[in-house]
């Protein structure tokens, strides 16, 4: 038995057709097809129905296909502890970030990153926070850059920050004259959300669940990113709740106000399967992000962490 029988008998099963199966492998069929009958004949079984169109694995098929794969999967996670094995940065990395933080967070950093590691390419993916975690369970993602705590038994994070939410209202709201201003005087009739899918969404209906009623009035609009949301507020009344890293000082700054202590926010941490084992760009990482966020960041005390999963 060969690694390689292992390869073709995973293409067969994908493709359900011999000749489609061995092109995906850049081999000849005949040489597919003796390979999957070799295997067949060391382990005494039949894994393919020939007979079926299109082929089937069999019942036992089914079983060692499955193991098949569990095999080389684990064959992976030991070529990447090898390579892995000088901890250096080189290769290509992808990286998956959610929508409310990458426009804010990454053009701060990367510049400056990739003149310093000039032999590490990171492709970055802007993505749904559950589209990140399916991806990093699956391997077929390096790196997330999303909010936590996930409690994903096959990720890892590593916190990086807490972002503190601020209020971003238009000029003679109310809410802009409370002082202490608390999760509690948030109104959502009057209130401008991203649309379904955003982590961000969710955390802004937990944090003011208490006081959260129907939308009120003859018109009502989900965004789809926080510079929409922003540009609601200051086009028209009412107001909303935004990442403090989207604040552009020139221009919102007579828009925002800031919760009282302890300040509703979110955690961002790097995730990564369990398996994941390039500490080194972890670590740089890492302290590239925090050289580009604000040091009180760090501070949780400050903050009070809103959960976005239910």
């Amino acid at each position: 038995m060969t690694l390689q029988q292992l390869r073709y008998l995973l293409a067969l099963d994908e493709h359900r057709h011999f000749g489609k199966a061995a092109r995906s492998c850049f081999v000849a069929q005949p040489t597919l097809t003796l390979q999957v009958k070799k295997l067949e004949d060391e382990l005494g079984v039949i894994i393919f129905d020939r007979s079926a169109n299109p082929v089937q694995p069999t019942r036992i098929g089914y079983r060692i296909v499955a193991q098949a794969r569990l095999v080389l999967e684990e064959v992976a996670n030991l070529e990447t502890v090898v390579a892995s094995h000088s901890d250096g940065m080189e290769g290509v990395f992808s990286v998956g970030v959610i929508p409310t933080l990458s426009p804010y967070l990454l053009p701060r950093f990367i510049k400056g990153f990739s003149a310093r590691f000039p032999d590490t390419r990171l492709r970055f993916r802007e993505m749904r926070s559950e589209e990140i975690i399916e991806e990093l369970r699956k391997g077929s993602l390096d790196i997330g850059l999303l909010v936590t705590p996930l409690q994903e038994r096959q990720l890892r994070e590593i916190p990086l920050f807490y972002e503190p939410f601020l209020i971003y209202a238009s000029a003679g709201e109310k809410i802009l004259e409370r002082s202490p201003l608390l999760p509690d005087h948030v109104n959502r009739k009057d209130l401008w959300i991203l649309q379904d899918g955003h982590c961000f969404r969710n955390q802004v209906l937990n944090l003011c669940e208490k006081s959260a009623i129907p939308p009120a009035g003859n018109f009502h609009f989900e965004a789809g990113t926080v510079e929409t949301l922003k540009n609601l507020v200051r086009s028209n009344m009412g107001y909303t709740i935004i990442p403090e890293l989207s604040v552009n000082p020139a221009t919102d700054a007579d828009f925002t106000r800031r919760f009282a202590d302890p300040q509703p926010s979110r955690e961002v941490s790097l995730v990564v399967n369990r398996n994941m084992s390039r500490e080194t760009l972890l670590t740089e990482l890492r302290k590239a992000i925090l050289s580009v966020v604000p040091a009180e960041f760090t501070k949780n005390e400050r903050y009070r962490t809103i959960e976005w999963r239910n």
